[in-house]
């Protein structure tokens, strides 16, 4: 498996071969963005290897977000640190419902609470 910072290497290199000028925020919202869409696509029961693509192609735009936001850090050490404090993490006290609503507002089609004020 390769480390964190070869595939930020890899990364830093497409960046500068397309020439993205990008912020780190709007790679940032579009790593959120195929989160939600690999989310939706597992509900909805797509091939497995289609989630899994949406999910790395998040990754992608994780590392090319910490890669824009200081190219000096060490992003192995600071996943180690990150996995060490999740040992004991757990999902319990989170309701099941709200995670789905929540998928379901971001992923379905809603109402348009901006639109023109009936009379």
């Amino acid at each position: 498996m390769p480390s964190l910072k070869k595939c930020e290497d890899t990364v830093r290199r497409i960046m500068k071969k397309n020439k993205w000028s990008q912020t780190p925020n709007v790679t940032l919202l579009e790593s959120a963005k195929k989160v939600l869409n690999a989310t939706d696509k597992w509900r909805r029961e797509y091939p497995t290897e289609d989630v899994v693509v949406e999910i790395l192609e998040g990754v992608f735009f994780l590392l090319s977000t910490c890669a824009k936001l200081d190219p000096n850090m060490d992003l192995d050490k600071i996943f180690a640190r990150v996995c060490e404090s999740k040992e004991s993490f757990s999902f319990e006290g989170v309701p099941a419902d709200l995670v789905w609503s929540f998928i379901l507002y971001a992923t379905e089609p809603h109402v348009n609470y901006r639109g023109p004020k009936r009379s």
